[in-house]
């Protein structure tokens, strides 16, 4: 079995409950004038996105209709997405994939402060 490599990725995600979601996206593109590219989204749970250049990351400013909490979600890549998950559990980090939140193929897990990792494999 080769190294299981963990590795930072590019997205950083804000799920932004709806009544804040227009003040949020005001912040970061009137007052920071960052490169703002809002569009809809297909995801159940929201129904707006924002495509925002964060230095070399993506921030994702997600518009979340049922949400009643902020919550920020960090990508992080591995080379071995089951390798990882066993890994991660034999250190007592398990998948918190809940109905539909992740992806397919990515799975979802907080750092001991309940920070929200999305796993995907690397590209």
């Amino acid at each position: 079995m080769s190294e299981i490599i963990f590795e930072a990725g590019n997205n950083i995600t804000l799920r932004i409950p709806k009544e804040h979601y227009e003040a949020t996206l005001r912040f970061y593109r009137d007052i920071l004038l960052l490169d703002v590219e809002e569009k809809p989204t297909d995801h159940p749970a929201g129904s707006l996105a924002a495509k925002v250049q964060f230095g070399n990351s993506t921030l994702w400013l997600n518009r979340m209709d049922e949400t009643a909490q902020p919550d920020t979600w960090l990508q992080l890549r591995t080379n071995d997405i089951t390798a990882a998950l066993n890994y991660l559990q034999a250190n007592g980090i398990t998948s918190e994939d809940m109905q539909g939140a992740a992806p397919e193929g990515m799975h979802l897990i907080r750092d001991p402060a309940g920070n929200m990792l999305l796993l995907k494999a690397m590209e």
